[in-house]
């Protein structure tokens, strides 16, 4: 998948950005099992041998799904024959990676499709018996259509309204009884305003078509203020998580008339059964919108009655978690106290998400005092040496941090990264691109500016990012579930176990799944032996995870 992540975070083409140093070797292909077991021991040792070549095998998208192409316009939607979503929804499950020549009668993608189809949670799934073709409802294809609207939210300096977008997918061939229910929908971090749930061929938009709307649900994926049509204001991210939540509720009070035009619908009908769900950054906000409604239950259309919300893999404490996570150096030694899988990945991925953080922070809370809170060179995205300034470009200009989130169709996610390797401050230094592989040394002190160290300064941080740890004391018991890896390099699963510990009885389901029963294949494989196959980590959890959430749903009909 293109984007989010879900939708974090991007991983890095850093290939791309090297390319400008002049050309490199072919990567070996080793015809031999590589003697070392361990992923991060067969790169640290080539990237002794060859570095340039090991960066350029690292991954090109947030979720590595293929491109999916759009379908052609029908009236007011596009249609998607569920025939096409169960194609892809297979190439996902068997390979999700770049296009290796892997099918799915490898035995390693044999032993996933058992694994999933072993476990009550989910339904017990069977993918070989073409579930999303062959749905129970005889649905023949999804529709789907973007919707603008106005959402008015609250902000630190108080409410603002802004006009967005969003993409409302509706299960064609069914009517108002069979209908299970609206879906809310949170997309996970992208760092492309255009890739979100109003692009038909954003793969997070498909995977929401292939799991919910081919089983009879509709879906509401809202971009974010900040994305898609609103692309020019700086998104909020997860530091004012109600932000997202307002949002979504003004979308299906946009929503509505669709909805009452396409099933026929009438006052005297019961109200519509809705569910949230999301993924990464989305996880969060989907437990946030069940809180928030909780607390001001006349915000919510009489249209829909609210059943259950799920995260997936959702930064639940950005206070506690997600502040030591970005604040302290991550590794998988010492007892592994984050749960991470990937000392690399982590790495890879915190000058993005910090820079998306830190910016919503300055733009919202601080009038945009950028200098007060990020390292300078960092925030002008200057090259550090030995990375020449190219890689560091957006569109083919140096320009700052917040200049690069606010265009339209751009992925910056790689920009990002290249910007933070290297960087100096508070007596610290991020690693550079040839320590990125070997230097467990990732805390972000090295990428903010002192100024935010000063005691009052990262007081008034602290208080922001305390206010954005979700809050379940309002919701009804059982009243939401959550999903996660037991190891996740993106967002780790210590988000999972403090909610779970705080807030037992508002939990309906805790579900942790071990990442070592499900395999895919390495994007490094070409260097480490072909296929190498790896357990899923957060980039590729989506494709299981939403077939965990799909059974809670399904068991609340």
């Amino acid at each position: 998948m293109k984007t989010v992540i879900n939708r974090l975070l991007a991983a890095i083409l850093v290939s791309i950005a090297l390319s400008g140093c002049g050309e490199t070797e072919a990567p070996p292909v080793f015809q031999e099992p590589p003697l070392l077991r361990t992923e991060e021991a067969i790169i640290n040792q080539a990237m002794v041998d060859d570095p340039a070549a090991v960066l350029q095998l690292l991954p090109t998208e947030h979720l590595d799904f293929r491109e999916l192409t759009p379908a052609a316009v029908q009236g007011q939607f596009a249609l998607l024959p569920v025939s096409d979503l169960q194609a892809n929804y297979e190439t996902l499950f068997g390979s999700l990676s770049e296009d290796l020549g892997v099918t799915l009668k490898s035995p390693e993608n044999v032993s996933n499709i058992a694994f999933i189809r072993g476990q009550s949670e989910t339904g017990h799934f069977d993918l070989t018996a073409q579930p999303i073709l062959n749905n129970p409802l005889g649905i023949q294809a999804v529709g789907f259509q973007s919707v603008n609207y106005t959402t008015t939210v609250p902000l630190p300096d108080g409410e603002r309204s802004f006009q967005v977008s969003g993409g409302l997918l509706v299960p064609q061939d069914i009517d108002k009884t069979q209908l299970k229910g609206v879906v809310v929908y949170f997309h996970g971090t992208t760092f492309n305003n255009s890739q979100v749930g109003s692009d038909v061929g954003n793969p997070e938009t498909q995977l929401c078509a292939q799991v919910f709307a081919s089983q009879g649900y509709a879906v509401l994926i809202p971009d974010y203020v900040g994305q898609g049509v609103d692309w020019q204001n700086v998104h909020p991210y997860v530091t004012y998580p109600k932000v997202s939540a307002q949002t979504a509720v003004d979308m299906l009070s946009a929503a509505k008339p669709v909805f009452v035009d396409h099933f026929g619908l009438q006052e005297s009908d019961p109200p519509l059964k809705l569910f949230s769900a999301g993924y990464s950054e989305g996880g969060a906000y989907s437990l946030w919108f069940n809180s928030y409604l909780a607390t001001n239950p006349g915000r919510l259309d009489p249209l829909y009655q609210l059943i259950h919300s799920v995260g997936m893999e959702g930064a639940y404490s950005t206070s506690q978690v997600t502040y030591d996570f970005l604040f302290n150096n991550v590794s998988v030694s010492g007892g592994n106290p984050f749960n991470v899988q990937s000392e690399i990945l982590v790495s890879i991925v915190k000058p993005a998400l910090s820079a998306n953080a830190l910016l919503s922070y300055a733009t919202y809370s601080t009038n945009s005092d950028f200098l007060a809170i990020f390292n300078k060179n960092f925030f002008l995205m200057t090259a550090t040496p030995p990375v020449p300034q190219m890689a560091c470009n957006v569109n083919g200009q140096q320009v700052d941090i917040a200049w690069a989130f606010t265009q339209p169709d751009t992925d910056i996610s790689a920009q990002l990264v290249m910007s933070g390797l290297g960087k100096m401050a508070n007596q610290e230094r991020y690693p550079g691109p040839f320590e990125l592989l070997t230097s467990s040394n990732n805390n972000i002190r090295s990428l903010i500016s002192p100024y935010l160290l000063v005691p009052e300064a990262l007081a008034d941080l602290q208080a922001v990012l305390k206010a954005a740890d979700v809050d379940l004391s309002p919701c009804p018991d059982g009243a939401v579930s959550i999903i996660t890896l037991a190891q996740d390099s993106v967002v780790v699963p210590n988000n999972f176990d403090l909610l779970a510990s705080t807030y037992p009885s508002k939990l309906r389901s805790t579900i942790k799944i071990d990442h070592n029963k499900i395999l895919t294949v390495s994007v490094f494989s070409e260097l480490l032996g072909w296929p190498y196959w790896i357990p899923i980590d957060h980039l590729q959890a989506p494709v299981y995870q939403f077939l965990y959430t799909l059974q809670i749903f399904n068991e609340l009909q």
